[in-house]
Parts: structure tokens; sequence; C-alpha cells
């Protein structure tokens, strides 16, 4: 079975994203072994902006798809300036890790 994926959206200059920043790192080296993490910035890849429907950074959305092909099970973890979302971030992801154990 494969790991659970969240890939994190951010931009250049963005003061919520640097708030974030360091919430988010400090996190996920506790998760880095059950869930791989990525991170697009949508200054440098806007394509990806239109294609999420992506409103407000930082945002972190998970993955169920190995290839990203079908985006079926999509699920939106934090976005924009959300500070009480910052602060569920580690309960976000127990409930990402707990899914995984209970799939098929």
């Amino acid at each position: 079975m494969s790991k659970k994926k969240v890939v994190k959206f951010t931009k250049n200059n963005c003061p919520h994203c640097n708030i974030f920043e360091p919430i988010f790192k400090n996190t996920i080296d506790a998760y880095k072994t059950q869930i791989d993490f990525y991170e697009i910035n949508v200054d440098d890849s806007p394509v990806f902006r239109q294609i999420f429907n992506i409103r407000g950074v930082p945002a972190l959305y998970t993955f169920e798809s190995e290839d990203f092909e079908t985006f079926q099970k999509i699920e939106q973890l934090v976005i924009g300036h959300s500070h009480e979302k910052y602060s569920n971030l580690v309960s976000s992801l127990e409930s990402l890790i707990q899914d995984k154990t209970l799939s098929p």
C-alpha cells in the first residue's frame, strides 16, 4: 500500500505562507515515514492554481491517487490564512494516517 500524499501550495512574498512555513516544517518531520510531502509554488507553476482552483495560500491538499490522474479523492486540509486550521495540522495528519490503516 502506498503512502498518502500531501501537497502544500504556496507563493512568493505571501505573509501567511511565511507564518505557516515553520509550523509545517516542524510538524511534517514526525510524519515523513508515513506521508509523502510535496510543495508547489503557484507563482512558479500557475497552471496548478487553475487545476485545483486555489483561491488562497498556503493550501494543503491530500491525494489518494498514486498517479494523480483521476483527482477523485482530493481533500483540502488548510487554505489561506486560517490560523485555526494551522493549529489543527497535527490532528489532520493523524486522521490521514488512521484513514490509511483502515483502507483495504
